[in-house]
């Protein structure tokens, strides 16, 4: 008997696809804002950072949130307190594996709304 595989779940790489956008602008975003982007989708047994960027002499871990419409809320709500603390372990695990001592850390987010027109883009500093 032949197995087929089922067809790829398109919903899933659209949703990939919006991410990937999202974090597109949101790193276009910041480097117009003076920051240094250092390193994208990084990944760890613990997780993903989105972006890591350098705003001065702070590092900076940033969430990206991407919504194609206001359907599912805003953006920046689906950052809980339990999930802001993941990603402070997360930004500790990508200063030792990367050997940085940064003078200080930071957590940020940006949410992006897609729609009609330009999209729009909202930059939290120090979520955490």
């Amino acid at each position: 008997m032949s197995h087929t595989v089922p067809p790829r779940d398109r919903p899933g790489r659209a949703r990939i696809a919006l991410g990937a956008h999202g974090e597109e602008l949101a790193a276009r975003f910041l480097a117009a804002r003076g920051f240094e982007i250092v390193d994208r989708n990084w990944r760890c047994r613990a997780g993903e950072l989105d972006l890591v960027a350098r705003d001065a002499g702070t590092l900076v871990g940033v969430e990206v949130k991407t919504r194609s419409g206001s359907g599912y809320g805003h953006p920046l709500a689906a950052i809980t307190a339990r999930k802001a603390l993941r990603l402070r372990r997360l930004l500790y695990e990508w200063v030792r594996a990367h050997e940085e001592h940064p003078e200080r850390l930071r957590l940020d987010a940006v949410g992006i709304t897609l729609g009609p027109g330009a999209p729009r883009i909202e930059h939290l500093a120090g979520i955490s």
